[in-house]
């Protein structure tokens, strides 16, 4: 019952955290709950709570405070360990963190919120291996968790397992059909994986739900291209155009189809755009190195498509 009111509490103060009257009800349960702890003082889940309002406020060394009360009393309560961790986690003592999301495993080991976080830690940290075993198992215990499964696809896609990637976005997607994210993100996997159909049609649903990503409407003119819907593209790259008339992938994605219309010299001026804007610039090298290669008339040893280029 106590979990319930402060979870129900923070979920309104987060949809309206400028609203002074959840604000004042926020700061009066919280004194509640510190004079409650004084008369029950053996009361873990008590603490727990208080920590939990105080992580909210971004009170961290209290809120350690308060979880390490409750630990006191129950060293395995493991939603103390869990928020003790994610607490050492915002504080960005990242190691300390890791060790408290395995001591809630241990007192909890179907705790899939804590494997989740491991493998969320790992995935930052470029660690996949760690990640997939993490967020595999996470997904074992809870398979209703679309970020889950996101995630879990994210660090497949990494290491170049296709395969797993789409079938973890596709579940993800099944469970949020609306999240553009998870669409944007089966329709990389899916155009990697030279499914150019898959592509098109999940960066045209990321569209639906997000109508100004450029960089998804970019993606989705490179799909096109690869289908040879070259007609539509041309028309969905001006609309990336007009909103970004320097957006280097774009202006990459219109030689390309200009190319493939026979308008070589429009094309050929395209590309020359394109090194002007990047060269010497940081996280451009690849697209830099793929134009160098249409402009100098070598084939390139593959396609670069938008979606592997920054933003």
């Amino acid at each position: 019952m106590l979990e319930e009111q402060v979870a129900h509490l923070k979920a309104r103060l987060a949809a309206d955290p400028e609203n002074p009257e959840l604000q004042r009800e926020f700061d009066a349960l919280l004194r509640q709950l510190k004079e409650r702890s004084a008369s029950e003082p053996r009361n873990a889940e008590l603490h727990k709570e208080i920590g939990n309002l105080l992580f909210h406020q971004e009170r961290f060394d209290e809120a350690i405070e308060a979880y390490q009360k409750a630990l006191e009393i129950d060293p395995k309560y493991y939603k103390a360990l869990y928020n003790l961790g994610n607490t050492y986690y915002k504080q960005e003592q990242h190691e300390t963190a890791v060790h408290y999301w395995h001591m809630a495993i241990e007192s909890k080991p179907d705790f899939d919120h804590a494997f989740f976080n491991l493998g969320y830690h790992y995935f930052q940290k470029g660690l996949m291996r760690e990640a997939i075993r993490s967020l595999r198992e996470a997904a074992r215990i809870n398979p209703t968790a679309a970020d889950t499964h996101n995630y879990l696809g994210l660090a497949y896609h990494s290491t170049n397992q296709l395969r797993e990637a789409i079938e973890e976005f596709r579940k993800a997607v099944t469970l949020s059909p609306d999240d553009p994210d998870y669409r944007y993100n089966l329709a990389n996997s899916s155009y990697d994986a030279n499914d150019f159909e898959t592509a098109a049609n999940e960066w045209q649903q990321t569209l639906r739900l997000r109508p100004k990503d450029s960089k998804a409407r970019n993606n989705y003119c490179d799909a096109l291209l690869q289908l040879g819907r070259l007609e539509e593209a041309l028309q969905q790259i001006e609309m990336v155009l007009a909103e970004e008339p320097d957006y280097p992938p774009g202006l990459c994605t219109k030689a390309e189809l200009l190319e493939k219309l026979d308008r070589k010299d429009e094309a050929q001026a395209l590309y020359k755009r394109v090194v002007g804007l990047i060269e010497g610039k940081e996280n451009w090298e690849l697209l830099l190195r793929y134009v160098r290669r249409k402009l100098f008339g070598e084939p390139p040893e593959a396609p670069v498509p938008s979606n592997v280029v920054p933003s």
